[in-house]
């Protein structure tokens, strides 16, 4: 725990550099990396740990985690509120040093992204973010997968799979997290200069899309209410919310309610389909218990896509390119 906890720091030193670096392409003012570096680090540690102990209340209750305990617990954050924790570090910072939220926030979407990367990753380092067991995944006789392998020993290794607490080789889930966190980082890196807050929300739109298909995957700190993945849940209405709020910010005369509605009724058809999708990985619904776990998750990536894809333009009209 205490070289996971070691690598979280190291990369948040790293972020806060990276930070610095963008100063000129971001413009913000001096010393605002250092104001920004030390009221995130406390802010997104414990709004991160409240927030999963509020969203776990009834595991807590029959479990002797101490919400105290940074060590030996040290995993059992929720990622999003973190992203409060950073949303209220660059509210602080905007008004300590009278620049705008969105700016600060802009500056801050890489060096997270960057975050995100070191996290996932560092996972490996406590045997967490696994997904279902290789073996079972390929055992001809289980059904799961299109692709029928007795032995696939070959992938039972770092990093594509991890030994659970038992021992068995499950799938590194946070292999691909991380993965697409690098994605998410070359992206924001290579963005032309846009409208105030255009980096900040197409790292979220980006990370939610994205981790509605990877909580499904994910086996291990799952929050879930009542039948419902909670990171899934909120994941899915942050896109929405980003397209409403993409929406509202172009000037009202471009506003076209029409084209609002129609992308709206194309997202809940894409959440509607992944929400079949998980009832049908239960086993709950008849007319789909012939797909393949694989055939599933390939189905509720492309609907995942398609929620990016139905928010990007929006999003390009919301943060139009500024003018070099």
């Amino acid at each position: 725990m205490d070289t996971f906890a070691l690598v979280i720091t190291g990369a948040a030193v790293l972020a806060l550099a990276l930070m610095l670096l963008q100063k000129k392409k971001t413009g913000i003012r001096a010393g605002t990396a250092f104001i920004f570096g030390a009221l995130a680090f406390p802010l997104c540690v414990l709004i991160g740990r409240a927030a999963f102990f509020l969203c776990s209340i009834e595991w807590i209750k029959n479990s002797e985690l101490s919400f105290w305990d940074f060590i030996s617990s040290g995993y059992s954050y929720m990622l999003y509120g973190a992203v409060l924790g950073g949303f209220a570090a660059v509210f602080l910072t905007a008004k300590i040093t009278g620049q705008s939220f969105g700016k600060i926030a802009d500056a801050a979407a890489a060096p997270a992204a960057l975050l995100i990367i070191a996290g996932r990753f560092a996972e490996y380092l406590i045997g967490a973010g696994y997904g279902t067991g290789v073996k079972t995944w390929f055992d001809p006789e289980g059904e799961w997968s299109m692709i029928a392998w007795e032995e696939p020993d070959a992938i039972c290794r770092f990093p594509f799979a991890v030994k659970n607490y038992y021992g068995a080789w499950r799938f590194s889930i946070n292999l691909w997290e991380g993965l697409a966190a690098i994605v998410f980082l070359i992206v924001l890196l290579r963005m032309k200069k846009r409208k105030t807050g255009g980096a900040c929300s197409l790292l979220l739109l980006m990370y939610a899309s994205c981790q509605i298909l990877f909580e499904s995957m994910r086996k291990d700190e799952v929050i879930i209410w009542g039948f419902v993945k909670a990171n899934q849940l909120i994941s899915a209405i942050l896109v929405l919310g980003i397209l409403v709020f993409c929406w509202l910010k172009q000037p009202k005369e471009q506003r076209n309610v029409k084209e609002l509605c129609i992308r709206i009724a194309m997202l809940l058809i894409f959440a509607g389909i992944i929400m079949l999708l998980e009832f049908a990985l239960d086993q709950k619904i008849n007319f789909l218990l012939w797909m393949r776990v694989d055939l599933n998750y390939l189905v509720m990536a492309a609907c995942c896509l398609g929620m990016l894809l139905t928010v990007l333009p929006q999003w390009r009209k919301a943060w139009p390119k500024e003018e070099a």
